[in-house]
């Protein structure tokens, strides 16, 4: 899943749960997302390709602008959705390990966050895109704001 999904979800979490929930909720809602479809598994893209770099450089742009737009509606809640933001990403962080043995149960944790992938598709920014337009509506509504 790219990451603007996560941070989005990380943000709905952070303005619907109690702040101390927040860390674990998000945390939790990243491998719920990666379960369902969505993109990866592109042989154009490969990591360290340009295009893999390109793909970086998009969703992380991405990720910021969802970060100011949760707290453009959410000003008082900026430090809470960043924390949502943070641990809802987190788990894409940790296949930089990949190539260093930590553990066996690290290793484990690894192979099974890989293995519930099962709906990574080249197509699967279609999924992606749906998903981030029903966030960001979600999100919107949770504001109160009128639609105008």
């Amino acid at each position: 899943m790219l990451g603007f999904n996560h941070t989005l979800a990380g943000s709905i979490i952070a303005v619907i749960i109690p702040a101390p929930l927040v860390p674990i909720v998000a945390f939790a809602s990243h491998f719920l997302l990666d379960m369902t479809p969505h993109y990866g598994n592109d042989p154009r893209v490969k990591p360290g390709t340009k295009q893999f770099k390109r793909l970086l450089a998009i969703d992380g742009t991405l990720c910021v602008l969802v970060y100011l737009f949760a707290v453009s509606l959410f000003p008082s809640q900026w430090l809470i959705i960043g924390i949502g933001a943070f641990f809802s990403l987190l788990p894409d962080f940790f296949w930089l390990f990949l190539k260093h043995r930590v553990s066996k149960g690290f290793d484990r944790f690894l192979q099974w966050a890989g293995d519930i992938q099962w709906g990574e598709r080249p197509y699967g920014w279609i999924f992606d895109g749906i998903y981030g337009i029903v966030m960001c509506i979600t999100l919107y509504l949770l504001a109160g704001q009128p639609w105008s």
